[in-house]
């Protein structure tokens, strides 16, 4: 399998263990997606407790799976907040997400 296709396996393995959590859980926390899931016998880690996007470091590619919802008169952080939460619950294809605000060559996240 090329990299590419070990990667999207990954991905879309990681999204149905998300949807199985869902099915579980009224709503995820990070206390839920802490644990990651087993790929292949290899443990892949959701999230990391200090970023909302990163990149495990068994996939080529950032992998995003939990947002902020900002609270009422709260500092954005990101413009993307603005217009995420809209995406996400109106199913859009893609999310917009601002990856470590205007410096797209900040420290990566992995």
């Amino acid at each position: 399998m090329t990299d590419q296709g070990w990667d999207t396996a990954m991905r879309l393995a990681s999204f149905a263990h998300v949807r199985a959590l869902n099915e579980s859980h009224d709503q995820l926390t990070t206390n839920e997606l802490k644990p990651g899931f087993a790929f292949e016998g290899v443990r892949i880690p959701l999230v990391n407790p200090q970023r909302g996007i990163f990149k495990p470091q068994q996939m080529q590619f950032l992998l995003s799976i939990k947002t902020v919802f900002p609270r009422v008169g709260a500092r954005i952080w990101y413009d993307d907040q603005r217009e995420v939460h809209r995406q996400i619950f109106e199913g859009d294809e893609a999310v917009d997400y601002a990856f470590m605000g205007q410096n797209p060559h900040g420290t990566p996240a992995c």
